[in-house]
């Protein structure tokens, strides 16, 4: 019996040792051991600027790890792609390997913050380095680079103006806007979480589009950075470098556990808007993925922030399930009923902005039933083809797209029709 054992023992060692050596010949790292040399076909590939075989790659490399470790092991093939000056690879090799991983879908705007930080170093053109990013996993890659700039170069007020202004190629709505809310990340990462003085510098940027764009970011960057999940750019900014305000501003609580509309609850009204679309991130710190309960604290709003505050709900619900529809429709369909069409906004929005394609949002408004929901729906992705589109013909390409019985709810959110639909819901 005892010799069945041992040899059964021995047959056990062999396998693991074959599986070991053979994993090791294809490139995996394996826990407690230092990784393989990088193969000459990966290089290869790089020269290539081949995405799908560096995603094949990094697939069998992090295969067999787990959690943080996995998680770096993406990260560091990542960075070596974005030191190399390959950050288009980069982004088509993380947006492939999220088509087949959930756990990578779920992280892509971790990881395309991370390539963004990363891409642009002192020296460089800011312009070539941010044209260089792309929209995938709501467009982290924009918002990373100009994390880094003010990292290394501080936050005087001319910069902050003229830095998405004056850049040349920044020249659509779309970019325009990832940039302003790429400064509102920078903001608040520079001022070290003061969020009161980050709204002071994004009120900077001199017009009111711009700077409520760059307040999302603000809002954004508070709620991860409390988390402890954000990914600031580790230098520190020149000493001599003049900032968009003075020391001035009190110390600012990251959390109020007593109040779950903070910090909207304590801000000047102007920033209402984009504090309570982003509030529905920080109530899940305390109420947890019940949507329900989550909906209620948006219940207690003052009356026109009820209805920004369930689209925030929208967009958090579409980073929750990873843009599932049928899950995502079901969450949205809590709450109350006079405001949950402007959790469908909030969703659908969402849906366009991770891949920056309107059909996208499309196909999630043709799933939904109720013609105040449906309608809500169609006029947010024609509002979303509005801003990636400066042509009207590719927004009314879009809105040809769509059944005759929505198709003036889409042109009306597109700016190409003046007839308010009758069924879009006023909140």
């Amino acid at each position: 019996m005892i010799r069945k054992i041992m040899m059964a023992l021995v047959v056990v060692v062999v396998a693991a040792a074959s599986f070991v050596l053979y994993a090791r010949s294809q490139g995996a790292v394996l826990p407690g051991l230092p990784p393989p040399p990088v193969p000459a076909e990966l290089v290869a590939a790089v020269a290539a600027t081949d995405s799908a075989a560096v995603a094949a790659f990094a697939r069998t490399r992090c295969r067999l790890l787990q959690g943080a470790k996995r998680k770096s092991c993406f990260e560091d093939i990542l960075l070596q792609l974005t030191r190399d000056n390959q950050v288009r690879v980069a982004l088509g090799a993380l947006n492939l390997l999220g088509q087949s991983d959930d756990e990578i879908r779920r992280f892509g705007h971790d990881y395309s913050h991370v390539v963004g930080i990363n891409a642009w170093t002192p020296g460089e053109n800011f312009g070539e380095v941010y044209l260089s990013c792309t929209e995938l996993f709501q467009s982290g890659c924009y918002h990373g680079v100009i994390q880094a700039v003010f990292a290394n170069q501080g936050t005087d007020s001319a910069s902050i103006a003229s830095l998405c202004r004056d850049t040349p190629g920044i020249n659509t709505s779309w970019l325009r806007f990832q940039c302003v809310h790429g400064i509102g990340h920078g903001l608040v990462q520079t001022y070290t979480m003061n969020l009161p003085r980050a709204l002071f510098g994004c009120d900077m940027l001199g017009n009111p589009w711009d700077a409520e764009s760059c307040y999302g970011g603000a809002f954004m960057e508070f709620i991860v950075g409390g988390r402890g999940q954000s990914h600031h750019a580790h230098v520190a900014a020149p000493k001599n470098a003049s900032t968009a305000s003075s020391d001035t501003f009190l110390p600012f609580k990251v959390r109020e556990p007593t109040d779950l509309l903070y910090p909207c609850s304590v801000l000047a009204e102007k920033y209402h808007r984009a504090c309570y679309q982003m509030q529905a991130g920080l109530v899940v710190e305390r109420t947890g993925l019940d949507f329900v309960k989550v909906a209620l604290v948006c219940d207690t709003a003052p009356l026109p922030m009820k209805k920004v505050c369930y689209q925030g709900i929208g967009t958090y619900v579409s980073g929750v399930t990873n843009r599932e529809p049928n899950s995502a429709i079901r969450l949205c369909s809590l709450g109350s009923t006079q405001y949950r069409a402007f959790c469908f906004i909030g969703l659908v929005k969402n849906f366009v902005d991770v891949t920056a394609n309107p059909d996208d949002g499309l196909a999630l408004c043709r799933m939904l039933g109720a013609a105040d929901i449906a309608t809500a729906c169609y006029v947010a992705v024609g509002e979303e083809a509005s801003i990636l589109y400066v042509p009207v013909e590719k927004r009314a390409e879009v809105c040809a797209r769509v059944e005759s019985r929505y198709t003036n709810a889409c042109r009306y959110g597109a700016g190409l029709s003046q007839e308010r639909p009758v069924d879009l819901p006023r909140g």
